[in-house]
């Protein structure tokens, strides 16, 4: 299984999925695609003999995490006495997710239980749980946030029936992380005070006007 990389969230993200489904599937019923597959299918020598299913990010929506700097780690050296601080962001990515199937292939059978098992690869918690364990390698995983739609209907290529399921969204939660920079920048160890710095308390209320 592919483990989730912070640092390389994108690519991370779709390859854990793209693993997670595969390790779950009959890769010799089902063929894993990660865009929208039209294109392939055009050249593609029809009838399908596998039913594809297709992963396409849809939207992706990223936000800082917390407040003010949005420092997730500070990486203090103690030898050199610097910091070289990361951030973080907290990412949901939406992905279109579509079957396509053939008569060659099963047709309406297959498209549905392709749509079955999509259900249990993302439904519920026990779903959830099993995709955070898939991808965790210790350092981030893929989160379920939620798994909906799904619309059938069938198309036309070159004279044969594609039935397929349209309209259904998987939206996935991560936490990405800035790569560390070369070199980290100079810390304040500690406060100097000038020995001749004196402060001279003054009554309340009065002002020093001059």
């Amino acid at each position: 299984m592919t483990v989730f990389d912070p640092e390389h969230w994108m690519e991370s993200a779709n390859r854990c999925l793209k693993s997670y489904v595969e390790s779950n599937i009959n890769t010799r019923i089902y063929s894993v695609v990660m865009a929208f597959p039209a294109p392939q299918i055009a050249e593609i020598k029809m009838p399908l003999h596998k039913t594809l299913i297709h992963f396409e990010v849809d939207a992706i929506d990223d936000r800082v995490v917390g407040m003010g700097q949005n420092y997730f780690a500070l990486n203090y050296d103690d030898v050199t006495k610097t910091v070289n601080p990361q951030e973080a962001r907290e990412v949901h990515i939406n992905f279109d997710v579509g079957v396509w199937s053939s008569d060659a292939s099963g047709g309406l059978t297959a498209r549905m239980r392709a749509r079955q098992s999509l259900t249990l690869l993302f439904g519920g918690q026990l779903a959830k749980q099993r995709l955070i364990d898939a991808t965790d390698g210790g350092d981030g995983y893929l989160e379920i946030l939620s798994f909906s739609g799904g619309r059938f209907v069938m198309d036309m290529q070159n004279d044969f029936r594609l039935y397929r399921m349209v309209d259904c969204t998987l939206v996935l939660r991560i936490f990405s992380r800035t790569p560390l920079l070369p070199e980290g920048g100079p810390t304040i160890e500690d406060i100097q005070q000038d020995p001749n710095l004196s402060i001279v308390d003054q009554p309340p209320n009065m002002f020093v006007l001059g």
